[in-house]
């Protein structure tokens, strides 16, 4: 799982503004409708998302790892994200009986000013 996160100053990664172009393929026909042309890389316009909401995301991870508790459970995450490394480990834990973390590694995404992030996979078996 990939799933968008929110940085520790609070600040939501929006995939469905980072990747418009795919999601305008998907409703190609009313694309042009859903455009900000305000914007100046004329993204889709923004509407509600769990995924970038503080007050949501903790119950929304809670969600998905129980829509798949029966699956292996490997989620992509930052060290630095909302919720914590130590909450997310223990939200999966609700779900799985086994929850591991493996770090990668300092790993510097091209626009962000954070050097001390690491990439990190929580495995849920």
């Amino acid at each position: 799982m990939d799933t968008p996160y929110i940085s520790r100053s609070g600040t939501g990664v929006d995939y469905h503004g980072f990747y418009h172009f795919l999601e305008g393929l998907t409703m190609y026909d009313e694309w042009c409708k859903h455009v900000d042309y305000k914007s100046k890389h004329r993204r889709l316009r923004t509407r509600p998302c769990v995924w970038t909401d503080k007050r949501q995301i903790y119950a929304a991870f809670d969600r998905l790892f129980q829509k798949f508790a029966e699956s292996v459970l490997v989620v992509s995450y930052r060290s630095d994200g909302v919720p914590s490394e130590s909450e997310l480990a223990s939200l999966l834990k609700r779900h799985k009986h086994r929850v591991r973390v493996e770090r990668f590694g300092r790993y510097k995404y091209v626009l962000s000013t954070n050097s001390q992030s690491q990439e990190i996979l929580l495995i849920g078996t």
